[in-house]
Parts: C-alpha cells; sequence; structure tokens
C-alpha cells in the first residue's frame, strides 16, 4: 500500500514540475515561478537539479533584490534538504528582505542544530520567537529542543508547554516532553499517547530509540551537575 502510495506521489510531483516548467516557459521573468519549481524539485529529492536551478535564476535576476533573496532562501532549503549544512547556513545569511529575514534566522537555527552547535541553535531560535508571531512556535520548539540536546531539561519542558499550548497535537512536542517526564521517572505516558496518535508510524520509530535517548540525557545531567555547570533554573 505504502509503494502504491508513494508512486502516485511521485507521478503527481512529476506532473506538477512539467506545468511549471510550461509556466516558466510563458512567464520566463517570473521569480515565484522559479522558486516554486526549485521546492517541487527538492520534495522530490532531486537536489542538484534543483540546486542548478536555484543558482542559474539567482544570476538571472541578479539585479532584483527581492527576487535573488526568495531565490537565495530556495537554495538554503534545498542544501538543508541535502545535508549540506554549512553551505546552507552561508546561503540563508545572504537573505536580507523583511519579509524573509526571520524564515532564514528559522533555517539558521535548523542548521546550526544539524551540525550539534546547539547554542547557536538556541540563539537563533530565540531570536525568531521574540520577533515575530508567525513562527513563534517553530522558534519554540526548536528552542526547546536545543535545551534538551544541552542537557537542561527544565528549560526544554518549559518551551514544548508552549508549544503544545498552541498545537496540542505536535508530534515532536509531546514525544519529547515525554521523554523529559521519563527521565525524570514521572508519568510521561500521556505525552506518549498523544504522540503516537498525531504520527504511529513515527512514534514506532522513534520509539526504538526510547532506551537510549534516556541514557543519553541522563549522562548530560549527572555531566553537567558533577562539573558545576548545571544552574538552579536547571
Amino acid at each position: 500500500m505504502e509503494k502504491t502510495d508513494r508512486k502516485q506521489q511521485q507521478a503527481e510531483l512529476a506532473t506538477q514540475i512539467k506545468k511549471l516548467i510550461k509556466a516558466i516557459d510563458l512567464r520566463p521573468k517570473d521569480p515565484q515561478q522559479y522558486y516554486a519549481l526549485g521546492m517541487l524539485l527538492t520534495k522530490s529529492q532531486q537536489y542538484s537539479q534543483a540546486e542548478e536551478l536555484f543558482k542559474r535564476a539567482i544570476n538571472f535576476f541578479k539585479h532584483q533584490h527581492l527576487a535573488t533573496d526568495l531565490l537565495e532562501y530556495g537554495l538554503g532549503n534545498v542544501l538543508y534538504s541535502a545535508g549540506l549544512y554549512q553551505e546552507s547556513l552561508t546561503t540563508f545569511q545572504q537573505v536580507k528582505s523583511a519579509d524573509l529575514k526571520n524564515d532564514a534566522y528559522l533555517m539558521i537555527a535548523q542548521n546550526y542544530y544539524a551540525q550539534e552547535n546547539y547554542q547557536q541553535a538556541l540563539a537563533f531560535a530565540l531570536t525568531v520567537s521574540e520577533q515575530t508571531k508567525n513562527q513563534q512556535v517553530d522558534g519554540w520548539l526548536l528552542a526547546g529542543e536545543s535545551f534538551l540536546a544541552l542537557g537542561n531539561l527544565k528549560l526544554a519542558a518549559k518551551y514544548f508547554d508552549q508549544v503544545l499550548a498552541n498545537r496540542p497535537t505536535s508530534f515532536q512536542a509531546n514525544f519529547e516532553r515525554g521523554v523529559i517526564e521519563m527521565v525524570w521517572q514521572q508519568q510521561g505516558d500521556r505525552f506518549f499517547k498523544r504522540a503516537e496518535k498525531a504520527d504511529p508510524t513515527k512514534f514506532a520509530q522513534q520509539q526504538e530509540r526510547l532506551a537510549d535517548i534516556e541514557r543519553v540525557l541522563i549522562a548530560k545531567q549527572q555531566g553537567e551537575i558533577t562539573g558545576g555547570k548545571q544552574s538552579d533554573s536547571n
């Protein structure tokens, strides 16, 4: 069944890609069409083609600031999806327009997180959550994940709770909140049940790693306490 669904999705993506290519032929000076095509290529995991498209489009619109910002943002997403985090980070840093700045900051935070630079990820995530309501919840989620990675469970729980107050069905916030309760040796079942309901497949995959996650978090907490780094807020 899953293979059939995947093939159908791929066929639909291929159809949409062909339509956008024709649309660009008809309106070659519309940067939104290039952006849409690049994101579809990224969604279909055609990263090399998407990267080449965005780079050519950036050169084509090089004298149009707003257009190049949009296309730089698209290119950054391609590179991030391809796992080229440092290149993606550098690309997002080129985005200057006010409309895209906070979106770029959030992706900069994601890139730092992917490279396990959790302090920098936290700084950008908090900046996003403080500056705009549109990405506020996404900023809180990444802040919670960064605090969790740093072993600060109390602040991680605080930000995950803020996410859940706005998005009660968030898989990630519910699952991570359950992990924290588990480490605290408290009842985390209510969070795990919500996570499983939100995404049963992902929950089954993550559940296999629960023991490893718990072990790592306990070790981080103990390391901070014995090293004198644990503050009263933790």
